[in-house]
């Protein structure tokens, strides 16, 4: 009997095992036929040989993970050849799935379209059902649009409610212009607001200007800004004047405005009034002193302050002006900068201790800004030069594995590892770039779709993830656009990933490096890419205001003078031609200055001859001392930034 018993439990877990792999196999021979068959209908279908597709996209196994977006490729197929009810249906089928990946969305939103179009009456359920079930998308706020015409669209057939209906359509045109005032419709849904003759309130004029002055049609805006009210609406009268370029009026309304109405304003637009404000002066100086000696009392004035304290260039002066500002305004948005301007300065004046309460007061109080990398690296510095080694080393630490990506972590490596020297690597791995998730939450769908090379799909599926738009316009060979949606997309997150992972390569990807490796000469490669990155984000046209161009930024007298004198030839916006004149200025300026690359840096933004008098002029033991008392603001920036980016650089190459 228990011979028996253990001959039936064998039989059993053979019978299991050929069950799982018969399994295995058809799922396995279904994703290859998948594959095989959706990459050759996509390409029938980049063709534009759409009738030929929609039968390939149709072949693809209904066990396949890509049958999804099969159909929707089909849908497209149909909607393309003017055949809506096939791509209607093709739509429903996605629907009836019961998916809830991102693919339903955007078919429930375009079937709706479909059905509008072909005046079917239950397109209305359907954009209702889109703004309830997924309220914080773009199909969502487009909805309103589409439900707006679906009102209107009732008094061309004499409906005894004609004012209910009116004031329904408005709604759903103001929900849209209100959501997204730059978006798509924007301009249409104002020209149907127009069409209702709706009474309109100061705030309904004050929507339209918006909407008309986010798409560029400034006359258009200034006439709806006309009819509200100026005490509300004067901030908007002075970025829409300045935008006209009638800085004279644009000055009226900035100063009317800031004296006496910025307290009803949004603080983002009135530092925004103020930054084109400053920016229409011959000097940056003069605006803001215009603007100093206007005694403002209200929203703004801690940012007029933060300027001019940002101008002084005396650190006693600056220290006074920055203990000024932090006493008036002791939690405004600028106060964490402000402290900290008051804590470096006591730093510099090796007034340790009084920068270490400094310091302490602000990790406390503002434990994630901007300038608390920066705080908690000198605040090691300070303990190891009270020689509290553990405390210092632990701060170092700190920055590290909580600021990762900043200049200060840089910094913070060199001071734990000093006998690597200050620049430890010349030389990177190129990797490639490829799609920035190893997973999805789609079973994978996107990622597949990205495999197969099936963008626009791609493009659809995510548009909220800055991420993969960056991947995609890498593909497409938009560098530029690329590298800075990936920038963008980093800076948004909290907590950054760890070098390692793939969305790394989009912000700092190694275009040109190839070129950058051939003419480096005696030069580190991976700041000449370091610059590249930070001059020109990787755009070989791109040209400053004040006319500096190409890949390395270099301005024309410049250029032509490093080609005379060394013998070459070829055009100022020609890759290779830009970082051989632009890596030979380099080494240059280095060689003039001690052979070292923080000074050639420096001297690459604030001229050599500035970087030469400031030998004399500032008082420094170490690195950190220069940089942090270089007196151009814009030069110590651009140097924190570049020796930010050959971090990055050699840390995730």
């Amino acid at each position: 009997m228990r011979r028996r018993r253990k001959f039936d439990i064998y039989i059993v877990i053979v019978i299991f095992v050929i069950t799982v792999a018969f399994f295995v196999h058809n799922y396995n021979y279904s994703e290859a036929k998948g594959v095989e068959r959706y990459s050759e209908a996509l390409a029938l279908y980049k063709e534009n040989n759409f009738e030929q597709a929609y039968q390939s996209f149709g072949r693809v196994p209904s066990s396949s993970t890509l049958k999804q977006a099969a159909l929707f490729r089909q849908a497209r197929c149909a909607t393309n050849l003017d055949k809506k009810e096939s791509a209607v249906k093709k739509y429903k089928r996605i629907l009836g799935s019961h998916s809830k990946g991102s693919i339903v969305p955007i078919s429930l939103y375009n079937m709706a379209i479909l059905k509008f179009e072909n005046k079917d009456k239950s397109a209305k359920k359907d954009f209702i059902n889109i703004i309830k079930k997924y309220p914080y998308s773009d199909y969502a706020i487009a909805s309103n649009y589409y439900l707006g015409l679906i009102e209107s669209g009732k008094l061309e057939e004499g409906s005894r409610h004609s004012d209910k209906i009116k004031q329904k359509a408005f709604n759903y045109f103001k929900n849209y212009l209100d959501k997204a005032p730059d978006g798509r419709f924007a301009v249409n849904s104002i020209n149907e607001i127009v069409k209702l003759g709706i009474k309109l309130s100061n705030y309904d004029n004050l929507l339209i200007a918006k909407g008309y002055y986010a798409n560029g049609e400034y006359e258009k805006s200034k006439e709806y800004l006309n009819k509200t009210t100026l005490t509300e609406s004067w901030s908007d009268f002075a970025k829409n004047e300045f935008r006209l370029k009638n800085i004279e009026k644009a000055v009226y309304y900035t100063e009317f405005g800031l004296k006496d109405h910025a307290m009803n304003t949004k603080p983002d637009d009135v530092y925004e009034v103020i930054d084109y404000y400053v920016s229409s002066f011959p000097s940056r100086k003069a605006g803001i002193a215009k603007l100093q000696n206007m005694n403002l009392k209200s929203v703004g004035a801690d940012y007029v302050s933060y300027l001019n304290c940002n101008e002084v260039v005396s650190n006693d002066y600056k220290e006074a002006c920055y203990r000024t500002l932090y006493e008036k305004y002791p939690n405004g948005r600028f106060s964490g900068e402000a402290l900290y301007n008051i804590f470096i300065t006591k730093y510099l004046q090796k007034k340790y201790l009084d920068a270490q309460r400094l310091g302490f007061l602000h990790l406390k109080k503002f434990p994630n800004v901007k300038s608390t990398p920066a705080v908690t690296y000198y605040m090691a510095k300070i303990a190891y030069k009270l020689k509290h080694y553990e405390s210092a080393d632990s701060y170092f630490k700190k920055v590290l594995a909580e600021f990762p990506d900043t200049y200060y972590a840089f910094r913070a490596s060199y001071n734990i590892n000093k006998e690597n020297g200050f620049l430890p690597y010349s030389d990177i791995v190129q990797k490639p770039i490829v799609f920035p998730y190893k997973k999805s939450l789609d079973n994978n769908l996107v990622v597949k779709l990205a495999y197969l090379k099936d963008y626009d799909l791609v493009e659809e599926l995510c548009k909220k993830d800055k991420f993969i738009q960056s991947w995609i316009a890498y593909e497409k060979g938009n560098y530029t656009i690329s590298a800075v949606l990936a920038r963008n997309a980093m800076d948004e997150l909290d907590k950054k990933p760890p070098f390692e992972d793939l969305r790394w390569r989009l912000v700092y990807p190694t275009h040109y490096y190839d070129i950058v490796s051939k003419f480096k000469g005696s030069n580190n490669s991976i700041i000449l890419e370091s610059i590249i990155k930070e001059e020109s984000h990787f755009n070989p046209y791109a040209r400053s205001s004040v006319g500096a161009s190409g890949l390395m930024q270099l301005m024309p007298a410049t250029f032509e003078e490093v080609q005379k004198n060394h013998g070459l030839s070829g055009d100022i916006n020609s890759e290779k031609a830009n970082i051989a004149a632009g890596s030979l200025y380099y080494a240059g300026l280095k060689r003039g200055l001690v052979n070292k690359d923080l000074y050639a840096i420096t001297a690459y933004n604030g001229g050599i001859g500035s970087v030469t008098s400031w030998f004399t002029k500032l008082i420094y033991n170490d690195t950190d001392e220069f940089v942090e008392q270089i007196p151009y603001l814009e030069t110590k920036n651009y140097v924190k930034k570049v020796l930010r980016t050959y971090w990055m650089y050699s840390n995730i190459y």
